[in-house]
């Protein structure tokens, strides 16, 4: 299963929905079953992918624990999680010329994890088909277990702020 996620932003994130969406119809994830979890995107249907705007952290922490890929945006919070079952992911990050952020730090974090080899970046959906590829070569790798040291640093900073 390949599980896709758009976190909860109020931002919409329709073109990694709709690359996913075309994604699915042209084969790239294979026999794999894809579900999105969309997001603030009301208009958003999927002919070719199990979809629901929001779902419950259970549910989250078990379809990035139990799918074979995540292909996400560059949220910390979803990254973290995603880290910590120990798969690469791949990300395509909200950007400020498409109106999805009001800057581009998501684009910054998939920058700097993509250097450190934590992450596959598909910048624009052109990009979707050749990232699910090399980030399936590479989880099939074994994983390494240790948080990048900006996901760690993010960690302890919303630690430190939550008590």
């Amino acid at each position: 299963m390949i599980f896709v996620t758009v976190g909860n932003a109020t931002q919409g994130f329709k073109r990694l929905l709709h690359a996913v969406d075309e994604a699915a119809a042209s084969g790239i994830f294979g026999g794999d079953a894809v579900f999105i979890q969309s997001g603030n995107n009301p208009d958003f249907s999927s002919r070719h992918c199990e979809h629901q705007p929001f779902i419950n952290m259970q549910k989250f922490e078990s379809l990035v624990r139990d799918s074979n890929l995540v292909v996400s945006h560059a949220g910390a919070g979803t990254l973290l999680h995603v880290f910590q079952a120990g798969k690469i992911p791949v990300v395509m990050p909200r950007r400020k010329q498409h109106d999805e952020l009001v800057d581009d730090h998501q684009l910054e974090l998939v920058e700097v994890l993509a250097k450190e080899g934590r992450v596959v970046p598909a910048l624009e959906p052109e990009d979707l088909a050749n990232a699910v590829d090399e980030a399936r070569r590479r989880n099939l790798q074994p994983s390494q277990k240790s948080l990048p040291r900006i996901i760690g640093l993010l960690q302890q900073t919303i630690e430190e702020l939550t008590q």
